[in-house]
């Protein structure tokens, strides 16, 4: 009996765990964006809390923050200059102005990884990515990433506060340094270790390089 009831609650548990996937999906094919908090730079809009609208007074700083980018700026340098200009990290941001305590316990300072997210983020595009993680399973909660064959995008979704040629610019200067950096790694390994071990001709990067 005990086993039973065991497996009817299994089925109920995995039969709602789809359900809730199911409608969660198709609010996302129809464009609602559906996580917690706006990426800095938007805010939810007041009448459709599924919209992206503009943040004005960080919108002005993202925008800063792209041509600080554009004009050869590290992205540890543009943090500099943000907490040297005082101004407050995006989570600070949306406490001070959206939330309710109006006070946070994380830094105010912005970081490395903070400028790199949003130099790196489509949605100042004006594009909507989703679905990029999910659990495991209704019984496993681990997320996970999803390969980019199942995300949703949906583009013009909201007013984007950079421009398409800034965009691109700023990516061409990303990918540039992250050769370079990729160039000095291998110059040092390879020096250190002359003779190329099999496991690391399996390394495309490696191989490339080697060759």
């Amino acid at each position: 009996m005990l086993h039973f009831r065991s497996l009817m609650n299994d089925y109920h548990l995995k039969d709602l765990s789809g359900k809730i996937k199911s409608v969660l999906y198709a609010k996302k094919k129809s464009g609602q964006y559906l996580t917690a908090y706006a990426p800095y730079g938007y805010r939810k809009s007041d009448e459709d809390k599924h919209r992206l609208v503009v943040d004005e007074e960080a919108a002005t700083v993202v925008r800063e923050i792209y041509r600080m980018r554009c004009s050869g700026m590290a992205y540890g340098k543009i943090a500099a200059a943000l907490n040297e200009k005082s101004i407050l990290s995006p989570r600070w941001h949306w406490e001070l102005h959206y939330g309710k305590k109006g006070s946070c316990k994380y830094s105010k300072l912005w970081t490395y990884a903070t400028v790199k997210n949003i130099l790196n983020d489509t949605v100042y595009l004006g594009i909507v990515t989703q679905n990029r993680t999910g659990s495991r399973s209704y019984k496993d909660k681990t997320m996970i990433q999803k390969p980019e064959t199942e995300w949703i995008c949906h583009e013009d979704a909201h007013e984007a506060i950079v421009d398409r040629k800034l965009w691109e610019t700023v990516q061409e200067k990303n990918r540039a340094v992250n050769l370079t950096l990729l160039r000095r790694y291998l110059e040092r390994y390879l020096s250190n270790h002359p003779a190329i071990r099999v496991e690391d001709k399996r390394n495309p990067a490696i191989f490339m390089m080697v060759r």
